[in-house]
């Protein structure tokens, strides 16, 4: 059984202790696996119940519960850019547009990174609209052009722009080593020397 959105109660109220022990009864009366998801449970104080210091020790949650984090999707290093493109390849296959191909967001993922921050609920948001966008134009594909103006919320419009431009900044870097790493290898093939 998963319940989602775990961060949502409030553990320093009547209701959310309720609510805690509700889960517990669940859990033990259920012969089930459950799945508890929700962000950053530890600092809302669900682990702990709402307790702190040694209090939250003596928590039920605290001995039954196996927290197990996720770190979120980057393009710092090539495995993080591995899992991002995995999971963009993933949604690209659950998709059904008549002129979609192999790579249409994979191709994209810079741009899509950028426009999401990594976050999967702005990405899933994006790709919904785009491809709700895609029918009703009759255009059957997922593109930049087409994802440009849709608007998603507002945390990663925010950050768009900022993280574009680092983005844009990086690959012109990347390029600009790439050209004189093959000017020098030019150099070197004719005996000359690089400048």
């Amino acid at each position: 059984m998963i319940i989602d959105d775990l961060h949502f109660i409030q553990m320093r109220t009547r209701d959310g202790v309720e609510v805690a022990n509700q889960l517990k009864w669940l859990s033990n009366e259920y012969s089930a696996t459950f799945l508890f998801a929700g962000v950053a449970l530890r600092e809302r104080g669900l682990v702990g119940e709402g307790a702190t210091g040694k209090e939250a020790a003596m928590a039920q949650t605290f001995r039954r519960w196996t927290v197990l984090s996720l770190d979120p999707y980057s393009l710092r290093t090539k495995q993080t850019r591995q899992e991002w493109d995995s999971l963009l390849w993933h949604i690209e296959q659950a998709l059904v547009l008549a002129d979609a191909h192999e790579g249409m967001l994979v191709d994209m993922s810079r741009y899509l990174f950028a426009r999401t921050t990594g976050n999967i609920g702005s990405l899933m948001d994006l790709i919904r609209r785009g491809a709700s966008r895609a029918i009703r134009t009759g255009a059957e594909r997922i593109d930049r052009k087409l994802l440009d103006d849709i608007r998603i919320d507002e945390g990663a419009e925010t950050e768009r722009t900022e993280l574009q431009a680092k983005h844009d900044q990086e690959d012109r870097a990347r390029r600009e080593r790439r050209r004189r790493r093959l000017k020098s290898d030019g150099a070197e093939e004719t005996g000359e020397e690089a400048a």
